[in-house]
Order: structure tokens, then C-alpha cells, then sequence
């Protein structure tokens, strides 16, 4: 995908392949709030997964909480995604670049996917019958599952108040 916000964006919305990841829809107010409870239902299990020591796992939620809010502020602008950088990168046209957030929340939810890819990278070479052992439960710290807390209720926070504006 190009690294330009508005060539990815016409990417998403024309793929040479395919059906389009992004589509313009009517303003879904009721979707939307799907989406942010989706996203608290993804706080509450972060937390639980936390106490746990369940690191990997915190991350992942964390990234979902921060991914379904997203997806409420698309609904709420009148887009549907089904891709995952497809509705960031329209997260970042209508709502970075106008203003509405600062760009620090795409690096929060850029960085809980990057930790997320990694655990189910190591999830997959576990598949595919390679030694557990050497992946190891250290690959996620408790450090990196802190961070992305305070980075996904930060987020959906502050989704939640640009959705009231």
C-alpha cells in the first residue's frame, strides 16, 4: 500500500482487484454505537486478560478496543471498511488531517497492531510445530501491555467525545 495518505485512501476506495475496503454509506449513528460498545466490551476483556498475566492477550484486546472505535467514527461519518489499514487510512484523512484527533492516536493503535502481529506471528510458528519453548512467553512484557492500556482508553475515549461534537 503507498505510504500517502490519499493515494492509499484511492486504493481502498479502487483496488485494481477486488471489491473496494472502503465504500461510502449513509451516516450510521446506530452502527457507530455498536462499534463503541464493541469497543468497551474490548476494554473490559483487556483488563481481565491483564490481572491474568495474560500479556499477549491484553494487547490484543487493547488493539480491538482502539480498532472498534475507529470503526465507530467511520460509521459515524458516513464509511464502511473491511480492512484493517484500509480504516486507518481513512481514519487518518477524515479525522487526523482535519484536525478532529492528533495524529499521536495512529501511533497508539499503529503500535498495539505491530505488538499484535507480533504474538500471532509467534502464534503461527507454534502451528506449524516449532518449538514453543522458543518463542517463549517474554516475547510481550507486562510493560507493553501497560502501554497499550493506557493507549486504548485514551483512544476510545477519545473517539467517544469527537463522536459527541
Amino acid at each position: 500500500m503507498p505510504k500517502d495518505v490519499d493515494k492509499a485512501l484511492s486504493v481502498c476506495l479502487h483496488p485494481k482487484k477486488g471489491k473496494p475496503n472502503l465504500r461510502k454509506i449513509s451516516a450510521n449513528i446506530e452502527r457507530a454505537k455498536q462499534h463503541i460498545d464493541k469497543a468497551h466490551s474490548n476494554l473490559r476483556a483487556m483488563e481481565v486478560m491483564f490481572d491474568n498475566d495474560l500479556f499477549g492477550w491484553t494487547i490484543i484486546c487493547g488493539y480491538y478496543a482502539m480498532y472498534h472505535a475507529l470503526l465507530a467514527s467511520l460509521f459515524r461519518i458516513g464509511i464502511r471498511a473491511t480492512a484493517h489499514y484500509c480504516a486507518i487510512v481513512a481514519f487518518k484523512k477524515f479525522y487526523v488531517e482535519r484536525g478532529k484527533v492528533k495524529p499521536e492516536y495512529i501511533s497508539y493503535i499503529k503500535k498495539a497492531k505491530q505488538l499484535e502481529q507480533k504474538y500471532a506471528e509467534s502464534l503461527e510458528k507454534a502451528q506449524e510445530n516449532r518449538v514453543i519453548e522458543q518463542y517463549g512467553v517474554e516475547i510481550l512484557s507486562n510493560d507493553d501491555a501497560e502501554e497499550i492500556i493506557d493507549d486504548a482508553k485514551d483512544f476510545v475515549l477519545k473517539i467517544e467525545e469527537v463522536l459527541v461534537e
